[in-house]
């Protein structure tokens, strides 16, 4: 029976290595790249760049630092994954801030226990990223709740006559995570507002968590926690970016019985009881897409937030402008709502400026207006 199931085995590889190789040259012609990579902000002095591919294949990013060539792989346990068309490599962040990056795939055609059938590697141009580099003043774009139209968001960031050092993506820039052409689109907004040149801190919307693929898209990240929380820095900033689930309870009818995120919010509340931000940052901002922290799952994250100084949390999911969110919470930190789609379908982007002990914020929408501007002051 060994031998039998030897030789069916090596029978079927055969077939499928040929049938791979015929269809291989036509296959490498339609090989590219559809989504631009991004690089984006994962915790632990780590950044993870993520783009895709029309076929199946292999990701790795080259790179020189300190007059070292380095090489990196999309792997996982030894093996360099081959069998996806969305590709994330970790790179740490020394290595990356103010330096050239390049990322590269190759087509898989078939992949076998001893044998494969590789196309042709695509390289992009390299890529100058700009990480912090002491400058006076600090400049986040953030956006969240674009609902699968870009385009409008677009229009509202043109409004503003400064680049953005970084690029924060406060949930639901999809209305739902049912595929990977979905996460897809995640990736096509980070590139389109980022350039794949400077940091995104990107946290998930209620309804990025919803539909078969919201597991999967958390992995491709390759977060150190277990789930889609972290913290990051940016020069004298450091970020607290939460996964505040969903907006409604488990229950709810909405959800067909198959989720439990009563138990995922217990992680990570205990996951934030054990937190301990820098002492020595000039500002503390908690980014997350709900802004009502005061019951998440029966778990009350204002205090917490609280006893970890946050200066300023910045919130999504309302699809509107506040800058003085929720006042009778008596915390003692600012909370304020970053815009995003508006009632009447229009969008209002956000720009925060970091300078001298406060942060100015000012927002547009895309018919070119003034939607607000505020100044939150710290002693």
């Amino acid at each position: 029976m060994y031998e039998f199931n030897m030789v069916m085995n090596v029978i079927i590889s055969a077939i499928l290595v040929i049938q791979s190789a015929l269809c291989l040259p036509l296959n490498s012609l339609l090989f590219r790249f559809d989504t631009k990579a991004s690089v984006f902000e994962t915790g632990d002095g780590m950044y993870t760049l993520i783009w895709s591919t029309s076929l199946p294949g292999t990701g790795y990013v080259t790179y020189e630092y300190e007059g070292e060539e380095y090489t990196v792989t999309d792997s996982e346990y030894a093996a360099m994954r081959t069998t996806d068309t969305v590709h994330s490599v970790r790179v740490p962040k020394e290595h990356l801030d103010n330096n050239t990056y390049t990322y590269h795939s190759q087509h898989i055609g078939t992949r076998r226990a001893y044998v494969a059938v590789k196309g042709r590697t695509i390289s992009s141009s390299p890529v100058e990223f700009k990480g912090y580099s002491g400058q006076d003043e600090i400049h986040a774009l953030v956006l969240s709740d674009i609902h699968e139209n870009p385009a409008n968001a677009q229009k509202a960031v043109d409004c503003f006559d400064i680049e953005p050092d970084l690029l924060i993506l406060n949930g639901d820039l999809v209305s739902y995570m049912t595929s990977e052409v979905k996460f897809k689109q995640v990736l096509s907004d980070a590139h389109r507002f980022s350039g794949g040149e400077i940091p995104v801190l990107y946290t998930r919307g209620n309804h990025e968590n919803r539909g078969e693929y919201g597991p999967d898209s958390v992995r491709i990240f390759k977060l150190s926690t277990a789930g889609m929380y972290y913290t990051c820095e940016y020069g004298p900033i450091q970020f607290l970016c939460l996964d505040s689930g969903e907006d409604k309870a488990d229950s709810d009818w909405t959800y067909s019985g198959l989720v439990d995120y009563t138990s995922y919010i217990a992680e990570e509340t205990q996951w934030l009881e054990n937190l301990t931000l820098d002492e020595d940052a000039q500002y503390r901002i908690c980014v997350t897409h709900i802004p009502n922290v005061g019951n998440r799952y029966g778990n009350d994250w204002r205090d917490i937030l609280s006893e970890l100084g946050v200066d300023l949390l910045v919130g999504g999911h309302k699809h509107r402008i506040n800058f003085e969110y929720n006042l009778k919470d008596e915390v003692p930190y600012y909370q304020m709502l970053d815009g995003g789609k508006t009632r009447d379908d229009g969008y209002i982007a956000t720009m925060l400026t970091f300078k001298e002990g406060q942060i100015d914020v000012l927002c547009y929408d895309n018919e070119k207006q003034m939607r607000g501007e505020h100044t939150f002051t710290f002693s």
